[in-house]
């Protein structure tokens, strides 16, 4: 390799590295990826859950262990990489939690509905409450509970 093409592979990795660091400066972005992680400790936490305890909890309880579990684990994510709030901690993470609340709610909710109703296997239909979640969360995160003080 010559002394040309390894600069003109540093000036390419270096204009990749800046289109990752754009990538990232989206807002909406960040929240997908930790939405992503959110998503996966929920989901891991519940199905690990129900695989282990099945027969000696019900999957509802799974849920409110799941909810509680993702919440405290997530928060600091949400917190500093997709909204960088410098609020106090406790309320903040209290106003998360109202958040979390009613995603624990719309679940506790659609998931019997998917599971006895429609006849879904439980995890699948877990899958399927996780995906649709995320859409109202998203608002209600950026305009109250991480929104800018005056």
């Amino acid at each position: 390799m010559t002394e040309n093409a390894g600069l003109v592979s540093f000036r390419q990795a270096a204009r990749d590295a800046g289109r990752v660091v754009t990538f990232l400066a989206d807002r909406r972005i960040r929240y997908v990826l930790v939405g992503g992680v959110a998503a996966a400790v929920f989901y891991g936490v519940f199905s690990g859950g129900w695989l282990l305890l099945h027969g000696h909890l019900p999957y509802l309880a799974m849920v409110l262990v799941a909810n509680l579990v993702t919440a405290v684990s997530t928060y600091p994510l949400y917190r500093r990489h997709v909204f960088a709030s410098t609020g106090p901690w406790l309320r903040g993470f209290l106003r998360f939690y109202v958040v979390c609340f009613g995603s624990l709610v719309f679940n506790l909710v659609s998931l019997p509905f998917l599971v006895e109703v429609a006849g879904l296997p439980v995890l699948l239909a877990q899958a399927i409450v996780i995906v649709v979640t995320p859409l109202v969360n998203y608002q209600v995160n950026r305009c109250w509970t991480f929104r800018a003080r005056r």
